[in-house]
């Protein structure tokens, strides 16, 4: 009887231990997934909002800032010859260009009063006694035609220039109308008379003494 009792006994002591041996390890099996879960929860979340960079984010665009940079136009205009005025309000010659035009309107004048032999047109153009006497000595020269302004071909340069004197140093060509070979190198001094240019004194070369003309004293026609 004891034996059997203990024999039952036994059985239900080890039924008991089976059980909680049986629960135990699903408990652990269980718990062992919970983890499991748990970490790839947070595997996923990692991947997930872990900040990437393997060059899968959208590119960032950068405004860059743009330099404008304005450039002033500068107009080049060519400028008339160039003419100053002094202080007491006489004209001053300060180019080539003009220069020759008043020469070329010199030389007229003095050929055209040798061609017609006529000393008032000299006159007009002379400053001194000198160069009076010397249009009139050449009165009755040789012309192949009238002389004509478009006739007188000049080539100068500006030696001098100032209110009341002019001097200038060049190539005079008056072959249209006084014929081959007539063509001379000067330099011509023109002094200011009335507030127009008139021929002064005449030199063959540059380093003449002919500053002392610019300056000397103007005595009248005779």
């Amino acid at each position: 009887m004891s034996v059997f009792v203990g024999e039952w006994t036994f059985s239900r002591s080890a039924s008991w231990a089976f059980t909680r041996q049986y629960r135990s390890r699903r408990f652990g099996q269980m718990r062992r997934m919970f983890v499991v879960l748990i970490a790839m929860a947070l595997a996923i979340g990692v991947f997930v909002f872990w900040p990437r960079s393997d060059g899968d984010d959208p590119p960032v665009t950068i405004a860059e800032a743009t330099t404008t940079t304005t450039q002033a136009r500068t107009t080049t205009t060519s400028a008339p010859p160039s003419t100053t005025t002094s202080d007491d309000g006489t004209h001053v010659v300060e180019t080539e260009a003009e220069a020759e035009e008043i020469l070329r309107e010199l030389w007229f004048g003095w050929f055209e009063g040798i061609y017609n032999q006529d000393e008032n047109r000299i006159r007009e153009v002379v400053a001194t006694q000198q160069m009076l006497d010397a249009a009139k000595s050449a009165f009755g020269g040789s012309f192949s035609s009238a002389p004509t302004r478009n006739g007188i071909d000049l080539d100068l340069e500006i030696l001098r220039s100032d209110s009341d004197c002019l001097v200038v140093y060049g190539t005079l060509d008056v072959g249209a109308f006084r014929g081959p070979d007539a063509e001379s190198t000067t330099v011509q001094v023109l002094r200011n008379v009335d507030e127009s240019w008139r021929f002064a004194t005449s030199w063959i070369h540059p380093e003449d003494l002919w500053e002392a003309d610019c300056d000397a004293d103007l005595l009248p026609l005779s």
